[in-house]
């Protein structure tokens, strides 16, 4: 990989929750230490709440990991609110190899926790940190649906770092 884009991922890792783009208000992580549930954990220490805690630190104690195909992980925002976007920090942006990155998702939400609404699909993702800006909507609770948790279909393993909601 070249210098440039190992600097770039190293950036886009390292961004604070709360970063201003051109024309854009700020944006403030909404998931941030709120409740997470999600599939079965590959190993104590990997459970959903790592996703949201708003840490990079390491490749092991940092990054929400399940070994169920199809995983998932569900945010309680604790209150309906207005959603701009998303960012998921796949295995890379924790220090993991590129082929670990989520290959396929979707993100959906709701606003009772029972009814969800798809307003994410990626089927051919390679990036270690993914920026998704949807219309404006409102809802208190966010999934993450993993069809294909990595670059290899053979790999079973999903590992999300952060799982922030903007």
């Amino acid at each position: 990989m070249k210098r440039r884009q190992i600097a770039l991922l190293w950036l886009a890792a390292a961004l604070p929750t709360a970063m201003v783009c051109a024309g854009e208000p700020a944006r403030t992580n909404l998931a941030l230490h709120r409740p997470a549930t999600g599939s079965a954990i590959c190993k104590p220490g990997e459970e959903a709440q790592k996703a949201v805690n708003g840490l990079l630190a390491s490749k092991t104690h940092d990054k929400f990991c399940s070994l169920q195909r199809p995983a998932w992980l569900r945010v309680d925002l604790q209150a309906e609110r207005e959603l701009r976007g998303f960012t998921v920090k796949h295995a890379q942006a924790g220090g993991e190899a590129a082929a670990m990155n989520t290959r396929a998702f979707a993100l959906s939400v709701s606003g009772d926790g029972a009814t969800w609404r798809q307003v994410v699909k990626v089927d051919d993702n390679v990036d270690g940190v993914s920026v998704h800006r949807i219309a404006p909507t409102r809802a208190r609770y966010v999934r993450l649906d993993i069809a294909q948790p990595a670059q290899d279909p053979a790999d079973p393993a999903t590992r999300i770092y952060e799982l922030e909601a903007w």
